[in-house]
């Protein structure tokens, strides 16, 4: 019995010699250990993200909502994208830009799909997203409105780079919505029945409306409008601005004929 037991007790030792290596404790015991490391992995990936929580603090003071002589008339506001990157509003999205923006949120979404019609006019736009034009969805609701909902958001609709989500603190998505729309706007979700777009050129200062819902095409002709192209010497000047009235076009009234 004395050399049995002496015999077991030498056996650890010599795996560790030959490199084995044993697991202490019941097979019981390693399995709730491995259920618990599993566990710890899980929460792992579970845990909060910084995407996942409201832009709460103001990164810079808005300086007041309206400066006609500074950034083009833009409050100094920054804003967060979907991809967590914050930066300020006017230098990095808009000046030197040909830019088409609107105003959403998600919850609002079910009741008046906006960014279904914006969706429309990015695909009618095609590669020029991104190139010639930026496109830019800045939420009303910034507090359900998170970059990591943002980004599931812009995914669910395919949206390419050049198209950015955008959200922020609710003093500078208020500031931002007071210089476009010049007044306050609703927040709440299902008030709303029409809206509109903005697009223009933050090189020179000039910017013109539309109302959402019209033709994708149409849309995307008036962002031709304030698209800077190269002169050809050998082409007549074409005429820029609206178009000159039509009332035999649909494109003046936006209704099939």
């Amino acid at each position: 019995m004395t050399s049995r037991r002496q015999f077991l007790a030498g056996i650890p030792a010599a795996a560790a010699a030959v490199g084995f290596s044993t697991t202490p404790g019941s097979s019981a015991e390693r399995a709730a250990a491995e259920i618990a490391a599993a566990k710890a992995r899980l929460q792992a990936q579970l845990a909060p993200s910084p995407l996942d929580a409201a832009v709460l603090c103001n990164p810079v003071p808005s300086g007041g909502v309206i400066d006609i002589s500074k950034r083009d008339a833009f409050p100094n506001v920054a804003l967060t994208n979907q991809r967590g990157v914050t930066l300020p509003f006017y230098e990095a999205y808009i000046e030197g830009k040909v830019v088409l923006m609107n105003f959403m949120s998600i919850r609002d979404e079910e009741h008046f799909p906006v960014t279904t019609w914006m969706a429309g006019v990015v695909a009618e736009l095609g590669d020029r997203v991104g190139r010639d034009v930026q496109v830019y969805s800045v939420t009303r609701d910034p507090e359900h409105d998170t970059p990591a909902r943002m980004a599931a958001f812009a995914a669910a609709y395919e949206a390419p780079e050049g198209w950015q989500f955008l959200t922020g603190s609710r003093q500078h998505c208020s500031d931002l919505t007071f210089r476009m729309y010049r007044k306050g706007h609703a927040s709440l979700p299902g008030k709303r029945k029409v809206d509109i777009a903005f697009y223009g050129h933050g090189g020179i200062g000039i910017w013109g409306t539309m109302p959402v819902g019209i033709r994708p095409d149409d849309a995307a002709g008036r962002i031709d409008w304030v698209t800077p192209r190269p002169l050809d010497g050998r082409a007549a000047p074409r005429r820029a601005g609206p178009r000159i009235f039509d009332p035999d076009s649909p494109l003046n009234h936006n209704r099939e004929v």
